[in-house]
């Protein structure tokens, strides 16, 4: 795949000059440097898994899918600080992903006018470039764009790299990539040091390696799913496909202890519309679970039957009141919006601080906020293509594991979508970057009649 794995000493050269280079790095930049040593431990570990990934491609980008949910608590961490620009760990990860997404470019010039998606690709981030520049705050907006910028390199680099012998290791690292923040996880509901909200009546909710239990929860629906279909599809022959019964109920577990309900609806619809379409037994037999699940643990049964209060301090009327009053900032610049990435920040400045989260809690709303409504009319293209696409390849099939492979990952990208209208599922940049990766994938190597 990469030019230099034709030459192995010539690559170990490479990593040798490029490891001086760092260390020169380094030095030039130690007193500008804001922040704990360990950390610069984990940006040694991100640029080697960017010159591993330049030496072996498809071995880098299973190491970026493995390692962003484990250092996702990180993001936010302030690195360097440059004439009152901070740059944090987040835009470290952004960088190097950006290099690797633009070398597989540069090598793979010939396919890219074959593949899909890039038009509606390029309409949205053109449009988010642009209003960048009208932006009241351009540091974040660019900042933004940068990382959406990233979540398309991430799909370009699945469809460039992975081939049909690889989708099935594909889909197995990105089951394995939740282990270590369930892990996490698990030992914090264990030791009851999970996040706590004593006023709504949520306590110990669990997030593993993540900055917010939501966005871990998001993040289970994938390895789930997948899980299941490998499940699904297994031979009955072979024994081993039983050992997946271990991640599915394992991730169920964690995801049940997230306590966070949207990313339960997700999965509920997730398995709704594979039962419908292709498993109905299954389907009964996951509602009888859900049922005692209901039933039998408090903290879930609590969960839900406060949907059904008319309660004033829930989060379902916090986020109504504040979907409110993000529909009164829009009318005053409903063509164009305030600027790539500032929902958040506008809403904490017109609103205060004394409501809490200043995030949409929902992305057709931040859109339409950050990009106005030529924005959002960009992204629901994007959307209704990327839909259109995984539609035509599921009709194109008829081998049952065909099926199921695109009826998983139809149900993904509904369930998804749907609650992108109540959460933060779009800067949920672990999520979207295995999401848009496994989109590339997928419809790069799975073309009729081929095997995985």
């Amino acid at each position: 795949m990469s030019i230099l794995t034709k030459n192995h000493i010539f690559s170990a050269k490479i990593l040798l000059v490029l490891s001086l280079l760092m260390f020169i790095s380094y030095l030039i930049l130690m007193p500008y440097i804001t922040t704990r040593t360990e950390f610069i431990y984990l940006i040694v570990l991100l640029i080697y898994i960017f010159l591993i990934a330049i030496i072996n491609n498809k071995l880098g980008l299973f190491l970026l899918i493995l390692t962003r949910p484990c250092l996702d608590i990180f993001t936010s961490e302030s690195l360097f600080n440059f004439n009152n620009i901070s740059i944090n760990f987040a835009a470290i990860i952004g960088i190097i992903t950006l290099f690797f997404g633009v070398y597989i470019a540069l090598n793979n010039l010939d396919k890219i006018k074959n593949m899909p998606l890039k038009f509606p690709w390029a309409v949205f981030l053109f449009l988010t470039f642009i209003l960048s520049f009208f932006s009241f705050d351009k540091t974040a907006s660019f900042s933004e764009w940068l990382r959406l910028l990233s979540i398309f390199a991430l799909y370009l680099i699945g469809y460039m790299i992975i081939k049909k012998e690889d989708l099935g290791k594909f889909i197995k690292i990105i089951i394995l990539s939740a282990l270590i923040p369930s892990i996490f996880a698990i030992y914090q509901y264990l030791t009851d040091t999970g996040l706590s909200i004593p006023f709504e009546g949520i306590y110990n909710r669990i997030y593993g390696t993540f900055a917010h239990p939501n966005l871990l929860a998001f993040y289970l629906i994938m390895p789930i799913a997948l899980s299941l279909f490998i499940f699904l599809t297994g031979e009955k022959k072979k024994i081993n496909y039983l050992f997946y019964l271990i991640p599915l109920f394992g991730y169920i577990t964690v995801l049940s202890l997230t306590y966070t309900r949207g990313a339960w609806l997700a999965f509920i619809i997730l398995i709704f519309i594979i039962g419908v379409l292709r498993y109905r037994l299954f389907l009964i037999s996951f509602f009888i679970i859900i049922f005692f699940f209901y039933i039998g643990i408090e903290p879930i049964n609590n969960r839900v039957n406060d949907l059904l209060k008319n309660n004033p301090d829930s989060s379902i009327s916090w986020r109504i009141n504040l979907w409110k009053n993000g529909m009164k900032y829009i009318s005053e610049k409903p063509l164009l919006g305030y600027g790539t990435g500032t929902s958040k920040e506008l809403i904490l400045k017109k609103r205060g601080p004394q409501y809490g989260s200043s995030d949409p809690h929902n992305d057709y709303l931040k859109i339409t906020l950050e990009n106005g409504f030529l924005g959002l009319v960009s992204y629901i293209f994007l959307i209704i293509s990327l839909m259109y696409n995984l539609a035509i390849k599921y009709k194109n099939f008829h081998t049952p594991k065909f099926k199921t492979l695109y009826i998983t990952f139809l149900s993904i990208t509904i369930s998804f979508y749907i609650l992108s209208f109540a959460d933060n599922i779009l800067r949920n940049t672990a999520l979207e970057w295995t999401y848009w990766s496994l989109i590339g994938a997928l419809l790069a190597v799975v073309k009729k009649g081929e095997k995985i």
